[in-house]
């Protein structure tokens, strides 16, 4: 941490010399007291002490004293808190400039959850520590003032006194060794359950397609049950360490009562020493306290920091050379020369691959998934760097070159088109931010973008949704096309750039490819046969090699696996999938399941790495040979403990608490939510837990009547046996409390963590019953916030502020109560004090709420920035977008850090006030107090006590304000929850459900109509489709013509804005909607997978599917062949999004997924997109099987596959242009011949001959 303390010296020697100088001032308090005391009260009361100084020059010494405190304490205050606010600040800019240069290998090794927790959960403990610091260190200075003025006044009482440090420091170390490795546990626990919310979040729509809801729910509550038990562990230990610790300072008290008390019957001290003593004592009990505080969150703070600088620490693999050169690119030659890469060292993916690309050429690579095709074309703009061989452009070896000058010169097109939540024109121009509106509007017109861009409701300012979700797949791939055109490259990567566009507006993009092209040297990876028009020569690529290359015409004659790529609807070509031996045990295939060396403990290791890789040592996968992108990377930011760790961390105790809440009552939908529902349930234990702490409280107040009776009725009066009555009474009241600390510790922070398990799946369940809607318009890391940031503060408010602010109150009350029945005299003093205390806390109240719901706002935005950055972090170092975002986020970050701080300015203007009040409340106490004393109305013990009780009065009022601030966050927080709580489901389950049998798949649109919400234009217009049980129909037309949305319909995504949509004869809307969706087969455009294994993730619709089954459904969907290859088969490890795997072994993937389910309707939104044709067809053919007896949806643009369905509908501009056969449309010669023609017509014969 010093590089940070380092970067803000003058803040840490303002704070610190702010807090020496108010330490000073404090620590001279209790002696100007005694002097007040011993010279001008004792002698009124008892004249034969002498004669009484006058006590006017002590109280104004008081009260310099207090208003040097005051200044002082401000500029503590405000100093330290903008010092761990600063700090705060500079950690999390620099993880997320860190993220921004990190190769992709390093992010491949991340989850989004976990990165979000260390930006924003670690990042924050580590704050309350460092602002919290400036304050230790006047406690420890005060600490040390204190002992030596002490030493002064009585050497035998500090020794007595000086007992207590060596057995707190004793007990505070066992306390920071056995609470870290509890807070590590607790912590990751926490970071597990973020991973579960983030990964629903992004793949929702998979989660519903398969009606998966409650399968998500059950895996957030059994990772937050884990968290439950983990904190719940915690809090044990520390509740007993922490309630000995408090214990301490009160025996060291009765001490000093006991000896001191004897010493003044004797005459060795005066009563004023004694004073100033208990006076010294009661200033330490709070640091000492705050110490045992501290050891918890500084243990805390340590893992955090811990995990924080283990992802600093890291460093990419891609490493920009010293003295880099600057590429200018003059011809465009690549060379390609004996290059051998894997994700996985031990898993090749490209060997010995060789391959020159002349200036100016168009080279189109093909090849079966995972061949190698997409990595080739992250090795170029070295995302990745190749492990053996060399890679060069006009001569220079890339790794020579500055990574900016040769990224620039490279445009890229990914398999996945990842837009920003920003506006259309800020997506366009995210590679050239300076570009005109004219350079915008001729890209976007030639990826064809424009007309549907204008037609959008603000044009080119108009928003799309997070990862641009908002728009169809085919807009997305426009303009992402554009984004790289836009820039201009000399050498254009294009990775299957056209995948979801139809065919018509695919041969208009390639037009304005073809003239973009010349010229410029361009490397496509092809699927379709109409983009290998584009190239001048084919590469054809297997197990990472280049196994030909040539012309179309050159690889038809003698290559078969080219023949075997392009094999069309009408080739014929084998598509029967290998049989499994009937003998295999349990009907699988043995090899693919169980690898030679793979122990069952090793297969379920790999199986646990998938639900914990927040836990994970490394990902044990590999992609095999050709096995795809990211096969089997490591896992070192989540990698294991450290050994010494693991085994303290075994050593803890069992958890053994158990939740008395039914988390089944959570899940119930509830508009109404509200504090008092939430703590409803459980209004027993919190009158119980209150009662405790109230006793608490209350027995903590018997410490200032047990020093009053001990001086009046022991030292005043020369009676022993009443010193050592009060002193025995003492030490109980002392134990008492530490018995009620530890008992209403535990009981507590089992409320709250109830509490706090109840909120997070009561959020989450309503999380998983909005609609697709919510998502479009709401932002992931926004859904975050309220699931992590939002839920832990009304937890502090429940948990902690509660009951704090109970403790304090009680002991307000108590400690006024007993001020009164004391002295009803000084009692009005004291009220003096109250109405600017009052007026203060009213006015703090009411600026600190509008600046704290400001700062919910700012940090919201912060979370949502940083987690879509990181997100679209390949995209931002495509195109040299680094330090833009930088500065971008930081803009954000700094909007936090201003809001943080106009909060920091209201509060250290505050404390600081109540703390002169406080003085001058004791000030106004001992001048009454010495009249009253002249007239013999008020004893030297009871003016002791009103003096140490004023204290207890006024540091509650601190305390409650200091609880207010946890009050206001968690009020904002509950607003936040409470606002999401109440947010009306899009697709409501009806009162009364029909669950279905099973359906037929009989789906009629009468008279739909659909838009988006927020949006005026409308997606369907006046839709009358009749499918017929069992019919396979094809849906066609130009992307945004309104194809996925028909379709998102049917699954009841959505429900039309007019009109109705019958299944079976029965409104859809009155079917019981997750067990109409568990008979849909979901097949969407982008191939979402979940983090766990190949065999989870097949089976994620039936989790009771047999591993035959599982493999069966491989097999039928062509995904078996490339599984089996993996190094674990079907126990291979997926990380987030599937990004382990191809885009086309994705695809593979969702299709088994969807065959497994055994679907009454299967739903294909252009499921087949990143397939080469032969496999497509093989696909095609093998779901025409499986399609028999179900209804069968699907999104064509491909049109051999709209070729094999029974039925067309093509689709224009959200209506129904013509349907009919294939055959029968062909021969209308309408639209669908058209894009049949064109389809048919992009024969390749022509490139290169």
């Amino acid at each position: 941490m010093a590089p940070y303390f380092a970067r803000h010296k003058k803040d840490v020697a303002l704070v610190f010399g702010a807090a020496l100088v108010g330490t000073v001032a404090t620590s001279l308090i209790p002696l100007v007291m005694r002097a007040v005391v011993d010279n001008s009260i004792v002698p009124l009361i008892d004249p034969e002490k002498g004669e009484s100084t006058p006590i006017g020059p002590y109280l104004v010494g008081l009260l310099l004293l207090g208003l040097v405190r005051l200044a002082m304490s401000f500029v503590r205050r405000y100093g330290a808190g903008r010092l761990g606010v600063d700090i705060e600040y500079d950690m999390r800019n620099d993880i997320y400039d860190h993220l921004h240069r990190l190769d992709f290998a390093r992010h491949d090794e991340f989850q989004s959850g976990q990165l979000v927790s260390r930006a924003n959960s670690d990042v924050r403990v580590v704050q309350q520590l460092l602002g919290n610091l400036p304050f230790m260190s006047s406690n420890f200075m005060l600490f040390g003032l204190s002992l030596a003025f002490m030493l002064n006044l009585s050497p035998l009482l500090t020794c007595v006194a000086l007992v207590a440090v060596p057995t707190l420091l004793f007990m505070a170390l066992h306390l920071r060794k056995v609470v870290y490795p509890s807070s590590w546990d607790a912590q990751q626990r926490a970071a597990e359950v973020a991973t579960v919310v983030e990964e629903a979040t992004s793949g929702v729509r998979v989660v519903k397609g398969f009606g998966q809801e409650r399968r998500e729910l059950g895996r957030l509550s059994n990772a937050a049950l884990r968290l439950y038990g983990s904190r719940m562990r915690n809090a044990r230990i520390s509740a007993k360490r922490q309630a000995t610790m408090q214990t301490v300072p009160s025996l060291a008290q009765v001490a000093i009562l006991a000896l001191g008390g004897w010493l003044a019957l004797h005459g060795d001290i005066t009563l004023g020493t004694l004073l100033a003593f208990q006076t010294y004592l009661v200033q330490l009990i709070a640091p000492v306290r705050q110490v045992a505080m501290m050891m918890v969150m500084a243990q805390t703070a340590r893992a955090a920091a811990e995990r924080i600088f283990e992802l600093l620490d890291s460093t990419s693999d891609v490493q920009e050379a010293p003295g880099a050169t600057e590429l200018d690119v003059a011809s465009g030659e690549v060379v390609f020369d004996g290059v051998s890469f894997g994700y996985m060292k031990s898993e090749p993916v490209l060997e010995n691959f060789t391959l020159r690309v002349a200036p100016g050429e168009t080279v189109a690579l093909v090849g079966p998934s995972g061949s190698g095709k997409s990595t080739v074309s992250l090795l170029l703009p070295r995302f990745y760097d190749a492990q053996e061989g060399s890679i060069l452009i006009d001569g220079h070896n890339i790794r020579e070159l500055s990574l900016e000058s040769l990224r620039s010169n490279i445009g890229v097109v990914f398999e996945d088109s990842f837009l920003f939540s920003d506006s259309v024109r800020s997506n366009l121009t995210y590679g050239r931010p300076e570009a005109t509106d004219e350079e915008v509007i001729r890209a976007a017109t030639g990826a064809r973008a424009h007309d549907f861009i204008s037609a959008l409701p603000h044009g080119y300012d108009t928003v799309v949704g997070e990862r641009g979700l908002t728009l169809s797949g085919g807009q997305r791939q426009r303009i992402a096309l554009a984004r790289a055109l836009i820039t201009d490259p000399k050498i254009l990567l294009l990775d299957d750039a056209t995948s979801s566009i139809d065919v018509r507006l695919e041969e208009e993009i390639h037009e304005t490819l073809r003239h973009m092209m010349q010229g410029r040297t361009t490397i496509l990876v092809a699927h379709r046969r109409s983009t290998l028009n584009l190239a001048d020569r084919i590469v054809v690529m297997d197990g990472g090699r280049v196994l030909d290359s040539g012309t179309h015409d050159e690889l038809t004659a003698r290559c078969k696996l080219y023949r075997e790529l392009l094999a069309g609807p009408d080739d014929d070509i084998d598509t029967r999938a290998e049989e499994v031996d009937a003998l295999a045990p349990g009907g699988i295939t043995e090899s693919a399941w169980h690898k030679d060396g793979d122990t069952e403990q090793e297969i379920a290791e790999a199986q646990r790495q998938g639900y914990m890789q927040v836990r994970q040592a490394v990902a044990a996968g590999g992609g095999g040979r050709g096995g795809g992108m990211m096969g089997g990377v490591g896992g070192r930011l989540n990698a294991p403990p450290t050994p010494e760790l693991m085994a303290q961390i075994e050593a803890l105790p069992p958890i053994v608490d158990v939740p008395g809440v039914r988390l089944e009552d959570q899940i119930a939908e509830d508009h109404s939510f509200s504090l008092s529902r939430l703590v409803g349930p459980h209004r027993k234990k919190l009158v119980i837990g209150s009662v405790l702490v109230g006793l608490n409280a209350l027995a903590a107040l018997a410490g200032p009547l047990m020093i009053r009776t001990g001086v009046d009725r022991g030292v005043r009066q020369g009676d022993e046996g009443w010193l050592w009555l009060a002193c025995g009474l003492f030490v109980v009241s002392a134990l008492t409390v530490r018995v009620l600390s530890y008992i209403s510790a535990i009981f507590t922070s089992r409320l709250g963590q109830e509490l706090l398990l109840s909120l997070r799946v009561r959020v989450f369940a309503h999380l998983q019953r909005l609609g697709l809607d919510f998502y479009d318009r709401e932002m992931g890391g926004r859904v975050m916030t309220r699931m992590t940031s939002d839920i832990e503060a009304l937890q502090a408010l429940l948990q902690t502020g509660f009951i704090d602010a109970l403790v304090q109150l009680v002991t307000f009350v108590g400690a006024l109560a007993l001020l009164v029945s004391m002295n009803v005299q000084l009692s009005l003093v004291v009220l003096i004090i109250v109405p600017p205390l009052v007026f203060a806390t009213l006015l703090f109240r009411k600026r600190s709420e509008v600046a704290y719901g400001n700062v919910r706002d700012r940090v919201a935005a912060v979370n949502a920035n940083f987690q879509e950055s990181i997100n679209g972090v390949r995209e931002a170092q495509a195109f040299t977008r680094e330090n833009r975002n930088m500065s971008d986020f930081r803009a954000v970050a700094g909007a936090h850090r201003a809001a943080r701080l106009d909060s920091t300015r209201i509060s250290s203007t505050y404390f600081p006030f109540v703390e002169l009040l406080s003085t001058i409340a004791t000030i106004l106490v001992l001048g009454v107090g010495s009249s009253l004393a002249r007239g013999g109305d008020i004893e030297v013990g009871e003016l002791f006590a009103y003096v140490l009780l004023i204290t207890t009065v006024f540091a509650p009022i601190q305390q409650l304000s200091q609880v207010f601030d946890t009050y206001q966050q968690g009020k904002v927080a509950m607003s936040r929850l409470s606002t999401l709580l109440a947010t009306e489901v899009s697709t409501p389950q009806p009162p009364d459900a029909v669950v279905p049998a099973r359906l037929t798949g009989h789906i009629q649109f009468e008279d739909v109509h659909f838009r988006y919400q927020g949006v005026e234009e409308w997606a369907l217009r006046g839709l009358n489709v009749e499918i017929h049980p069992g019919e396979t129909v094809a849906l066609v037309g130009e992307t945004g013509a309104g194809k996925s949305t028909f379709v998102k319909l049917v699954a009841r995504f959505y429900d039309p804005t007019s009109g109705r949509i019958l299944m079976d004869g029965q409104p859809l809307t009155s079917l019981d909607l997750e067990a109409f969706r568990q008979q849909l087969g979901y097949v969407p455009q982008e191939a979402f997978l979940f983090t766990g294994t190949i065999r989870d993730n097949i089976a994620y619709g039936r989790p009771d599917a047999t591993d035959a089954e599982v493999e069966a459904a491989a097999r039928a969907t062509g995904a078996h062949d490339f599984i089996a290859r993996l190094t674990h088969g079907y126990h291979q490890p997926v990380i987030e999004r599937g990004r382990s795997l191809s885009a086309g072994q994705r695809q593979l993937i969702a299709l088994a997924r969807a065959r497994l389910v055994d679907p009454a309707i299967l739903i294909l939104d252009e499921a087949t997109a990143n397939l080469d044709l032969g496999t497509e067809t093989r696909v095609v053919k093998a779901m025409s099987v499986v399609s028999e007896g179900r209804t069968t949806l699907l999104i064509a643009h491909r049109l051999q596959s709209a070729a094999r369905a029974d039925r067309v509908i093509v689709i224009g501009d959200g209506r129904v242009v013509e349907t009919g056969s294939h055959d029968e449309l062909l021969r209308q010669g309408g639209a669908y011949a058209g894009l049949w023609a064109t389809y048919t017509g992009e024969a390749p014969a022509g490139v290169g001959s």
